[in-house]
């Protein structure tokens, strides 16, 4: 099986040619993060594959270095909530980028949650993505979380991806840390692992091995994150892992060998068919290069 990053980051300055969304201190309009500096780290570490995700839903970059680099990439765009329609935007996005899926954070916007799932303000994005086999990347708080439980009872063969661990944060908790990593202040384990556990019995549910830095209060290799991966490893199974770097916020520390590590150290008990899967195999079987 290949060795997959599923959860990455790459971008240019900001320009005309490569217009991005701005994170002030995280990601500044003069920083570049480019597949280059990507291919240099994979090979290093014996990576073969990896899965990009833009800072927002501009698509530029991610369209230019999948045609550059054939079989390397695939790509999980960024919702955009400017699209009028939904359908027309997805069908855009697939043929000018190539995107495998929607990084979104929100299931329903309204003040007042509807109770009707079809009235969900995603809904609409969410019915097209099922239809073109597009993937969830979701990464949200836990109210929007279990709203995710009666869209798969309409949509059940959606496929949902939760980023980092399975953690429901909400962004107006989000700090930059020392080495201008992504950091949120949580208690761990999350009193929110239930709820995933909930959403783990759906067969078409997946997790992301990653993000340990941004809720860990020990220093590297995060050992206080024992109970989360094995909670992780219980309920969804070796099938439905998927390890990521969340480069390129882990180069200065841990590095990007360290982050693919955390495999082992987090989860010791694996076979090698096991470790192979979450390594690899589990990002293959949903994603073509």
């Amino acid at each position: 099986m290949p060795v997959i990053d599923s959860h990455l980051h790459l971008f240019k300055a900001v320009s005309d040619q490569y217009p991005r969304t701005v994170y002030p201190g995280l990601a500044d309009p003069e920083l570049e993060v480019t597949a280059e500096m990507l291919l240099e780290k994979m090979e290093s570490a014996g990576v073969d594959k990896a899965v990009v995700v833009p800072l927002g839903p501009q698509d530029e970059y991610l369209a230019e270095i999948i045609k550059r680099y054939p079989g390397q990439f695939a790509g999980i765009g960024v919702y955009d909530h400017n699209a009028s329609d939904q359908a027309r935007n997805l069908d855009h996005r697939i043929k000018n980028a190539n995107i495998q899926g929607i990084r979104i954070g929100l299931v329903d916007s309204n003040e007042q949650t509807p109770d009707d799932p079809h009235q969900y303000s995603m809904f609409p994005l969410l019915k097209a993505m099922a239809e073109r086999d597009l993937r969830v990347w979701f990464y949200g708080e836990s109210t929007q979380v279990a709203l995710l439980q009666n869209i798969l009872d309409i949509l059940p063969d959606l496929v949902i991806v939760f980023n980092h661990m399975g953690f429901m944060v909400s962004l107006s908790n989000l700090a930059v840390d020392e080495y201008g990593r992504p950091h949120f202040t949580t208690e761990i384990p999350p009193h929110t692992l239930g709820l995933l556990g909930q959403l783990a019995d759906r067969k078409n549910t997946y997790v992301h091995f990653s993000g340990q830095y941004a809720f860990s209060h020990d220093k590297y290799p995060y050992m206080d994150m024992l109970p989360v991966a094995k909670h992780l490893y219980k309920n969804f199974e070796a099938d439905r892992i998927m390890w990521a770097s969340d480069f390129p916020w882990i180069v200065e520390y841990p590095g990007y060998q360290q982050q693919l590590d955390l495999v082992d150290f987090l989860l010791p008990h694996l076979d090698e068919i096991e470790r192979k899967k979450i390594r690899g195999g589990t990002a293959e079987s949903l994603f073509y290069f």
